[in-house]
């Protein structure tokens, strides 16, 4: 990433050498600051051919300058909330996808994460087999995997909602951006402050 997006938005991580239809190469770009208080949005374009709509969307983070518990705590635009009797994280109704265009989320999975100077979690939202007439945009069907992140430590958040990334790997985004090369720069993931 470059160095001044990186001060700008808090937070660094490895991005890969792939690129769109156009030979352009994936990159972050950063608006807003997290400095002051405020919210810095990290964001990247994967979409391979956006003339054809082919192969995925974009990675938005949202950064702040809260700590992890703090912010879920607090409970609002939070992506993550515990859960009132056993304390864990659960999803939180507002950044779930909660339904495809053809039917409901069948099962919600909240799995931890930790980096260098963070931990967190993933949630990956499954979607029921469609029986019926209704033909399930590509994104919810089991080729792909619909997730939700929210990273931290005691004093930056890190949030991404909604992203549904290729289940298989492969090594170029003509299908989409695939969720093992995501884990990857996620785990590469170092925030500006501890």
């Amino acid at each position: 990433m470059d160095a001044e997006i990186e001060d700008q938005c808090g937070m660094a991580m490895h991005v890969p050498d792939l690129k769109d239809v156009y030979d352009t190469p994936l990159a972050f770009g950063c608006i807003g600051t997290y400095k002051s208080g405020d919210r810095a949005i990290l964001s990247m374009d994967f979409e391979y051919d956006p003339n054809e709509h082919r192969g995925g969307s974009r990675l938005t983070f949202v950064v702040e300058n809260v700590g992890i518990f703090e912010k879920m705590r607090r409970g609002k635009d939070s992506t993550f909330v515990f859960d009132g009797v056993e304390k864990r994280p659960r999803l939180s109704a507002g950044a779930a996808f909660g339904e495809s265009n053809c039917g409901a989320a069948t099962n919600v999975t909240v799995s931890p994460i930790q980096g260098s100077n963070w931990q967190g979690w993933i949630a990956e939202e499954k979607f029921a087999r469609v029986r019926t007439r209704c033909r399930p945009f590509k994104e919810f069907t089991s080729n792909y995997r619909c997730i939700h992140v929210m990273i931290g430590n005691r004093t930056m958040t890190a949030q991404l909602t909604g992203v549904c990334l290729l289940r298989r790997r492969e090594s170029d985004l003509e299908n989409g951006l695939s969720y093992d090369i995501f884990y990857e720069m996620l785990k590469s993931l170092k925030f500006k402050s501890d």
